[in-house]
């Protein structure tokens, strides 16, 4: 299920790498876990050098778009359980032909969740992500260059879809503990409450 609303703010490819490098270059500016500078110079010289960097067709890896959606008191989140990776995830995925990454966020947060949620932090990145994707049947081993932004949403309206096994709002505590992964610390210790992890 597409968004409507949404349909107006599809780009074309240059508009949307100068949209997403204008992202990563403001992101920059803000404080860092160690590790984020090398993502960020890998990121930009990736989108850089790759003309079709939002599609799946670049095999070598392509830009996702993610959201990390919570609750308006910032302390819970919404994850859903991936079927085929078996992890608590954010909803997120890829882009599709004119799409910027926000727009692929938003666009999948709905798709997987229901919910369509207020963009926020003005839709600056929330946190930015590269991990390496296995090789299934006939796509190779590969990178998603993840963009991730944040979603404000209420509590009582999400839904079960066939991509996940389970959908649930979690207490930050409980999202870090069913996936204490670096990629999921990172992001949600920004959140008032939590202690930042550098």
């Amino acid at each position: 299920m597409r968004m409507t609303h949404l349909k107006e703010t599809l780009m074309t490819n240059d508009e949307a790498k100068a949209d997403l490098a204008a992202l990563v270059r403001s992101y920059r500016e803000h404080p860092l876990h160690a590790e984020e500078t090398a993502t960020i110079d890998r990121y930009l010289a990736f989108i850089g050098a790759r003309a079709s960097c939002f599609l799946r067709s670049c095999l070598e890896g392509h830009v996702t778009g993610s959201a990390f959606i919570v609750n308006e008191a910032l302390d819970k989140v919404l994850l859903v359980h991936h079927r085929k990776l078996d992890k608590w995830l954010q909803p997120g995925g890829h882009c599709e032909r004119g799409e910027s990454a926000l727009l692929a966020a938003q666009r999948e947060a709905h798709e997987e969740t229901g919910i369509a949620g207020r963009v926020a932090l003005g839709g600056a990145l929330f946190d930015l992500d590269i991990h390496p994707i296995p090789e299934r049947g006939q796509e190779p081993a590969h990178y998603h260059y993840d963009a991730r932004f944040l979603l404000i949403a209420r509590e009582d309206e999400p839904i079960l879809n066939d991509e996940s096994h389970a959908l649930a709002w979690l207490s930050i505590a409980e999202a870090l503990w069913r996936n204490p992964e670096p990629s999921m610390v990172r992001p949600l210790s920004r959140l008032p409450g939590m202690a930042p992890v550098f």
